[in-house]
């Protein structure tokens, strides 16, 4: 027996063997998940095909977010209220002032049987005046030049006028605040003496209107 025929066995399970392993196995047949294994296949090739674009945030999103629109939150604090409560305040005590307004709302409530604040506001705007006369001194006389007020100085001069027409009752023992309501009231039915005021300054912007681009 030569020694070539167990070389030449030899060699050929060596090569069959290094064959084996560089072959890649064979994965084996799975049974049952191959719907599902096409499906997800299927899920991945379409997420990588397409792009993701965000929604744009508008503002009936962040309404439906939020539950309410930013610019509709109302103010702390309503500005003619409190520029109503400043008014009447003296010596600083704003507790004292914000009773009393307190008081006159409720009393324009039982009188009317409607929101008091609404009428207290419509009340100020009817005695408002829209300009302001000014004294001033041209050459050797003075003349009167009307200006135009803003909002806020029409809303204040407003208030002064009730204030001050509301005094004409402080000598039969009306309290203040009853005082107040009572012009309130007089001013929303048209018989008040801040109409005469009213008519008065502006009858005298008629007649100098001539002087208003005097400086």
């Amino acid at each position: 027996m030569s020694l070539r025929t167990p070389l030449t066995a030899f060699r050929r399970t060596f090569v069959t063997s290094a064959r084996s392993l560089a072959e890649p196995p064979t994965a084996p047949a799975q049974s049952g998940f191959s719907p599902l294994r096409d499906l997800l296949a299927s899920s991945s090739s379409s997420s990588s095909s397409s792009h993701f674009a965000p929604a744009p945030i508008t503002s009936e999103s962040q309404t439906a977010t939020r539950g309410y629109d930013v610019h509709s939150i109302p103010p702390k604090a309503d500005p003619t209220i409190d520029l109503f409560t400043n008014c009447l305040m003296k010596d600083g005590k704003k507790d004292e002032a914000q009773k009393m307004v307190s008081r006159i709302l409720t009393m324009l409530n039982q009188s009317t049987s409607l929101p008091p604040q609404p009428l207290l506001k419509q009340a100020i705007i009817s005695s408002s005046p829209s300009i302001k006369i000014l004294s001033m001194r041209k050459s050797a006389k003075t003349i009167l030049t009307p200006r135009a007020l803003t909002e806020r100085q029409r809303t204040r001069q407003g208030i002064a006028w009730l204030l001050k027409a509301s005094e004409k009752g402080r000598k039969g023992g009306v309290s203040r605040d009853q005082r107040i309501a009572r012009e309130i009231l007089g001013v929303l039915e048209g018989q008040s003496d801040v109409f005469k005021w009213l008519e008065e300054r502006h009858k005298i912007a008629y007649l100098n209107r001539s002087n208003m681009t005097a400086r």
